[in-house]
C-alpha cells in the first residue's frame, strides 16, 4: 500500500486491537463498579433501615421481659411477706441483669443505641384518706427505662407501685396492673384491698449502651390501715400523683367495670391537671357501700448497677 512501508500496517493494527481492548476492559470495570454500587445503595437505604429497626425492636422486647421479671420478683416477695405478717422473714438479697445495651449490626452499624436506667427519679406517690380519718401517704418510687433509639420509637418502661407502664410519646398505658382488688362481698357491699409498694433507695441514673443491673433487698411488709380495726366504714378518697396519669386512670375504669361499679353513679374518678387524679368510693348517692378498706404496704431497697 503506497506509503506505508512492510510491517507497518500490521502494526498500527496490533496497537489498534490493544487500545480497544484496554477500553473495553476498564469500560467492563466501570459498569461492574457501578452494579456493585447500586446494590450496596439499594440495600443501604432499601433494608438497612429495616435491619436497624428490627434489631431495636428486640432490644424493645428483651428489656421489657426484663422489667416483667422485676414485677414478678417484687410481687413473689410480697406474698410471702404478706402469708407471715407475724414471723421474722430472712432478708432477700437478689440482682437480675436488666439488657439495656442492643447488639450492634455486624459490617453495617459500628455503634449501639443508647438508653437510660433511673431509679426514682420520677413522680410518684398514693394518698389514701378514709372518711374521718388520717391521710396515708406511700412515696412510691420507681424502676424505669427510657429508650434512645436511632430508628425505632423511643419507649419508656416504668415500674411504679406495683404497676408496669409503657409510655411512648403522649400515650401511656399500664400493660400490667399493681395489687388493688375490689370484690362484692355481699349485695351492694364492697371491699377494696390495697397493697402498695414503696421503691426505697438514693435517686440514681445510670446511662450506657451496655447492660445494667438492679440490686433488690431487704423487703419489709406493713398494714397500714383496715377499717375493720378502726371501725370505720363508708368511703375513702384515694389519690394518685403519677407522670402517668392517663394509664392509672384507664386502669381504675377498667377495673371497676369488671366489678360492676359505674363512674359517676357508684364512683367518681377525676384527672386533675398532668398530673394526679382522685378516686373517690362510693360516691354521694350510690346504691353500694363500702363493706371495708385494707391498704398494706411493701418497701423494697434498690440499688442500680452496671453488668
Amino acid at each position: 500500500m503506497k506509503g506505508f512501508k512492510k510491517g507497518e500496517f500490521k502494526l498500527d493494527l496490533d496497537s489498534f486491537f490493544r487500545l480497544e481492548s484496554a477500553s473495553s476492559t476498564a469500560l467492563a470495570t466501570i459498569l461492574l463498579f457501578g452494579i456493585i454500587f447500586s446494590v450496596f445503595s439499594v440495600v443501604y437505604l432499601g433494608y438497612v433501615p429495616e435491619w436497624k429497626t428490627d434489631e431495636e425492636h428486640s432490644h424493645m422486647s428483651k428489656l421489657w421481659e426484663d422489667m416483667i421479671e422485676l414485677k414478678s420478683k417484687i410481687d413473689k416477695t410480697t406474698i410471702v411477706m404478706m402469708s407471715t405478717p407475724n414471723s421474722s422473714v430472712p432478708k432477700f438479697t437478689t440482682t437480675m441483669i436488666l439488657h439495656t445495651g442492643n447488639s450492634k449490626i455486624p459490617f453495617i452499624s459500628s455503634t449501639k443505641s443508647t438508653g437510660t436506667l433511673s431509679l426514682n427519679t420520677d413522680l410518684c406517690k398514693m394518698v389514701i384518706t378514709p372518711t374521718n380519718e388520717n391521710a396515708t401517704v406511700i412515696n412510691c418510687g420507681t424502676i424505669a427505662y427510657n429508650s434512645n433509639n436511632k430508628d425505632y420509637t423511643d419507649q419508656i418502661f416504668k415500674y411504679e407501685n406495683g404497676a408496669l407502664i409503657l409510655a411512648q410519646k403522649e400515650k401511656a398505658v399500664m400493660k400490667l396492673y399493681p395489687s388493688i382488688r375490689v370484690s362484692e362481698v355481699s349485695s351492694g357491699n364492697y371491699t377494696f384491698f390495697i397493697n402498695t409498694v414503696e421503691i426505697l433507695g438514693m435517686a440514681n441514673t445510670l446511662s450506657s449502651n451496655s447492660d445494667g443491673s438492679i440490686r433488690l433487698k431487704g423487703g419489709s411488709f406493713e398494714t397500714l390501715y383496715d377499717s375493720d380495726t378502726s371501725e370505720n366504714e363508708g368511703a375513702f378518697l384515694l389519690t394518685v400523683y403519677t407522670d402517668h396519669p392517663d394509664a392509672w386512670e384507664e386502669y381504675f375504669n377498667e377495673t371497676m367495670a369488671g366489678a360492676g361499679l359505674v363512674t359517676d353513679e357508684d364512683y367518681a374518678l377525676d384527672r386533675i391537671g398532668s398530673n394526679y387524679l382522685t378516686f373517690i368510693f362510693p360516691e354521694k348517692g350510690s346504691a353500694n357501700s363500702l363493706r371495708r378498706l385494707y391498704v398494706g404496704k411493701t418497701a423494697i431497697n434498690a440499688e442500680l448497677g452496671i453488668g
